[in-house]
């Protein structure tokens, strides 16, 4: 099976780098994931439609999925309460 590249956004990034050493050691193992199945998360549906969502503890990660490419776009990261 091919593996996805994973692309970050600036804004994924700076939200990243916002976060404490051990959670994006955390968030970065799970991000793996996506390189080997891209499908893992969980599909969005209504304004989101299109996009998905990594399940990481607390912290949510929405990305899109170019098969063409075969890249994983990494939009943002935050806390589920605040990033849909």
């Amino acid at each position: 099976m091919e593996k996805y590249r994973l692309i970050a956004t600036s804004r994924f990034e700076k939200s990243f780098l916002k976060m404490d050493k051990q959670t994006k050691l955390r968030i970065d193992e799970q991000l793996r994931i996506l390189e080997k199945d891209p499908y893992a998360g969980k599909q969005l549906h209504g304004d989101l439609k299109g996009k998905y969502s990594l399940r990481i503890g607390d912290y949510r990660v929405i990305y899109v999925i170019n098969q063409r490419e075969k890249a994983v776009y990494l939009l943002d990261i935050g806390h589920r309460e605040a990033i849909y």
